[in-house]
C-alpha cells in the first residue's frame, strides 16, 4: 500500500474493532453516553487479549468464530451481571435499569467536537508520515511487527507467544489484519493512526465535558484541545516507537472521567464499567493502571485539601488522611520492587542525557522536548487554563494537581539517576518522554478550559465597543467563536511546521545510519526473500535489518528483534558463526533453528551491538557457506557446513 486512500478500508475496519466489541460489554452495564464510547477501546482490548490468551492455552486456533464468540461471551456476561445487580438493588440505581434501546442518541455537539479532533489528527499526521508502508526509525518497531506477525502465522494471540508480553496492542492489530489480510507494516500504521486520531480524540471530548461541564464551548473547545500538545500523540507515533505504551495512554482520557464519574456518583453501572476496563489497560500496558492510580491519589488530597481549606472538615481529619496516604504509598513504592522482579527491571532503565531542573521544566511546561523552540501559544492557553479553573471551575481543580503532578514525575526522570527516584519513576522506565505524553492528559483540560476564559476577557471587552454593546447576542456569539479559534490557532496552526518536522524525522530520518530499512533496501530484501525456500530459516546481523524479513515477507528469521538478547541459540550463533566449521555446539544450534541461509550487507543501523554478533560480520570469509546472490546492499549466502547444505 502506497497511497493512504487505499487505507480507507482498513482504517474503518480497526476503528470499528475498538469500539464496537467493547461497547457491547459496556452497553450491557447499562452505561451510555460518551463515556461510554469512549471506554469501549480498552475494554475491546481486554476482551481480545483475554480471550485469545486463554484459546492459545485451550490449543484453539484464534480465527474468527472464535473472536466473534468471544465478544458474545464477554457481552452476555456483563448482560447477566448488570441485570443481576439491578434486581438485587431494587431498582435503586437507574443506570442498571437502562434497557430501553441498544442504540442511544448522540448529541451532535459531542460528535462534531469528535470528529474535530479526528480531522485535524489526520490532517497533520497523514502528510508528515508520508506513506501506509514507511518505516518508523525504531527498533522496537521490528520487535512489534515481528510479534503481530507470529501472531498471525501461528494464529496464537496469548500474551505467552512466543514469550511473555502484554498482548493487548498485539491481539488487536493482529485481529484487524487476519480480518483483512493487509500487509503488517501499512496495517500497523493505520492502527497507530486511529489510535491517535480517534481513540484519543473521543476520550479527550469525554474526559473534559466531564471536568469542565457539557456547555458547547467547552464541547468544541475539548476537539480542538486534544490537537494541541505535540508530546502526545504526534511524538509517541514516532518515538520509540512504544506503540503499547501509546495505546494505554490514548485510552486514558476515557478511563480517567469514568473513574472520577464512578468516584463521585458511585453509580454501580459505571463502577462496574471502569472495572471491566483495568484489565484491558493491563493487558495493553501495565502502567495505564499505575498511571491511574497516580491520577486517583492526586485527587483523593487535592480534595481532602479542598474540604479543609472550605471548612467542610476539621484540619485534623484531614492532616490525618493525607498523612496517611503518604505512608502507605511510601512503604508500597519501597517494597514494590521486592515482591515484583518485572518491576524491578524497568526500575533499571538508565538513560543518558539528564538536564538541569529548570531545562526539564522548560521541556515539559515549555513543550520544548525534542524540538527547537518553547510553543508558546501551548504555554498561554495552559495558564488560561489554569486561571479559568482556579476562579470559576473549582471543581476541576484536582485535574490541576494531576497535571503538576506529572510535571514532577518527567522533571525526576528527566534531572535524577538517583536510585530513590528511580522507585518512584521506574514505572514509566524512567522515560521522560513517557512522562510527557502523560501530562498530555490532564493537560487537555487545561486548554480546553482556555476557551470559556478568552470567551469571558472577549466579552468584558467588546462592552466598551458601543457598537457591538447595543447587540449582546451578536457579542456573545462572537466572544465565542474567537475564544475556540484561539485554541487551534495557538497550537495546530502556530506550531505548524514544527509539528511535521517532528514527525517526519521519525519517518523520514536525514542520516541513512538511522534508516532500519529504506523502500530500496525493502525490494533488495524481498528479492532475495524469494530464494530461501518457506520454512527455512535465515540468519544475519539483526542492524542490517534483517529481521524485519519475517515481518514482511513471513521469511524465518533467527533473529527477530534489534538488538537480540546475551544467551540462548541466537547469542551462540551470532558469536560463533565465523568457526562453524570447528564448532559442533554451533552447528548443533543451526540444526535446532532450522537456519539454512545467512545474510551479508553493508547498512548497519545505528543501534550497532556488535558484540552480539561478531561472527556474522564478514560472512565472505566463512568456511562452510557459499554465496548465491548480491541484490543492492545484501548478499544471500547458502549454508554447506555442518552437513545443512
Amino acid at each position: 500500500m502506497t497511497s493512504w486512500t487505499q487505507t480507507i478500508p482498513v482504517f474503518v475496519v480497526f476503528v470499528a474493532l475498538a469500539f464496537v466489541p467493547g461497547w457491547f460489554v459496556v452497553r450491557a452495564f447499562g452505561s451510555r453516553g460518551i463515556e461510554a464510547v469512549a471506554i469501549s477501546p480498552a475494554v475491546t482490548a481486554g476482551v481480545l487479549a483475554a480471550f485469545g490468551t486463554v484459546a492459545g492455552r485451550l490449543g484453539i486456533r484464534w480465527t474468527w468464530p472464535v473472536v466473534l464468540g468471544s465478544v458474545v461471551v464477554a457481552a452476555l456476561a456483563a448482560w447477566l451481571l448488570g441485570g443481576w445487580l439491578a434486581r438485587s438493588r431494587g431498582g435503586r440505581d437507574p443506570e442498571l435499569n437502562v434497557r430501553r434501546r441498544l442504540l442511544g442518541r448522540p448529541r451532535p455537539d459531542v460528535v462534531v467536537a469528535c470528529l474535530i479532533g479526528v480531522v485535524i489528527a489526520l490532517a497533520t499526521m497523514l502528510p508528515a508520515i508520508g506513506r501506509p508502508d514507511n518505516l518508523v526509525d525504531s527498533p522496537d518497531a521490528v520487535y512489534h511487527l515481528n510479534r503481530i506477525r507470529t501472531f498471525l502465522e501461528s494464529d496464537n494471540f496469548s500474551l505467552l507467544n512466543p514469550t511473555f508480553y502484554p498482548n493487548g496492542f498485539h491481539a488487536w492489530v493482529g485481529t484487524g489484519l487476519m480480518a483483512l489480510g493487509t500487509p503488517v507494516l501499512p496495517g500497523t500504521n493505520v492502527a497507530t493512526l486511529v489510535l491517535a486520531a480517534v481513540v484519543w480524540p473521543v476520550g479527550c471530548v469525554a474526559l473534559v465535558r466531564h471536568a469542565l461541564g457539557t456547555s458547547l464551548l467547552v464541547t468544541y473547545a475539548a476537539g480542538f484541545a486534544s490537537a494541541a500538545f505535540l508530546t502526545f500523540p504526534t511524538l509517541l507515533l514516532g518515538w520509540g516507537v512504544l506503540w503499547p505504551n501509546m495505546m494505554g495512554t490514548a485510552m486514558t482520557p476515557a478511563a480517567l472521567a469514568l473513574m472520577l464519574q464512578a468516584a463521585r456518583t458511585r453509580q454501580v453501572g459505571k463502577v462496574l464499567t471502569f472495572a471491566v476496563s483495568l484489565p484491558g489497560l493491563a493487558l495493553v500496558h501495565p502502567n495505564v493502571v499505575v498511571s491511574l492510580l497516580v491520577f486517583a491519589l492526586v485527587w483523593f488530597v487535592a480534595a481532602r485539601l479542598r474540604a479543609g481549606v472550605l471548612h467542610h472538615q476539621r484540619w485534623a481529619t484531614v492532616v490525618r488522611d493525607v498523612a496517611g496516604v503518604a505512608v502507605v504509598v511510601a512503604a508500597a513504592i519501597v517494597v514494590a520492587p521486592y515482591v515484583s522482579s518485572r518491576l524491578a527491571m524497568t526500575q533499571s532503565y538508565t538513560w543518558n542525557g539528564q538536564v538541569s531542573v529548570w531545562t526539564a521544566l522548560v521541556e515539559v511546561v515549555g513543550g520544548r522536548l525534542m524540538v527547537f523552540t518553547v510553543l508558546w501559544g501551548l504555554l498561554v492557553l495552559l495558564l488560561l487554563g489554569m486561571a479559568w479553573v482556579l476562579w470559576r471551575a473549582r471543581r476541576a481543580i484536582p485535574i490541576i494537581a494531576m497535571w503538576l503532578a506529572c510535571v514532577v514525575l518527567y522533571v525526576l526522570a528527566a534531572s535524577s539517576t538517583a536510585s530513590w527516584t528511580s522507585l518512584i519513576t521506574g514505572y514509566w522506565y524512567n522515560d521522560k518522554v513517557r512522562l510527557a505524553a502523560l501530562a498530555a492528559v490532564p493537560g487537555v483540560v487545561l486548554v480546553a478550559g482556555s476557551a470559556p476564559m478568552v470567551r469571558l476577557l472577549l466579552q468584558r471587552g467588546l462592552r466598551r465597543v458601543g457598537s457591538v454593546r447595543r447587540q449582546p447576542v451578536l457579542a456573545s456569539a462572537l466572544a465565542a467563536g474567537l475564544a475556540v479559534a484561539l485554541v487551534p490557532g495557538l497550537t495546530v496552526a502556530l506550531h505548524a511546521s514544527t509539528r511535521y518536522r517532528l514527525l517526519h524525522d521519525f519517518f523520514a530520518p536525514r542520516q541513512p545510519e538511522r534508516v532500519i530499512l529504506s523502500t530500496a533496501q525493502t525490494a533488495s530484501l524481498a528479492q532475495l526473500a524469494q530464494r530461501i525456500p518457506a520454512g527455512q530459516g535465515v540468519v544475519g546481523r539483526p542492524e542490517n535489518g534483517s529481521p524485519l524479513m519475517w515481518a514482511l515477507f513471513g521469511t524465518n528469521t533467527l533473529y527477530r528483534s534489534i538488538p537480540i538478547p546475551n544467551f540462548g541459540d541466537g547469542y551462540l550463533i551470532g558469536t560463533g558463526f565465523a568457526d562453524l566449521a570447528s564448532r559442533p555446539d554451533v552447528c548443533a544450534a543451526l540444526a535446532r533453528n532450522n537456519v539454512r541461509w545467512a545474510i551479508g550487507s553493508t547498512h548497519t543501523y545505528w543501534l550497532d551491538r556488535p558484540e552480539l554478533t561478531s561472527g556474522l560480520m564478514h560472512l565472505d570469509r566463512v568456511d562452510g557457506v557459499e554465496k548465491v546472490e548480491t541484490v543492492g546492499q545484501y548478499t544471500l549466502y547458502r549454508i554447506t557446513g555442518c552437513g545443512l547444505g
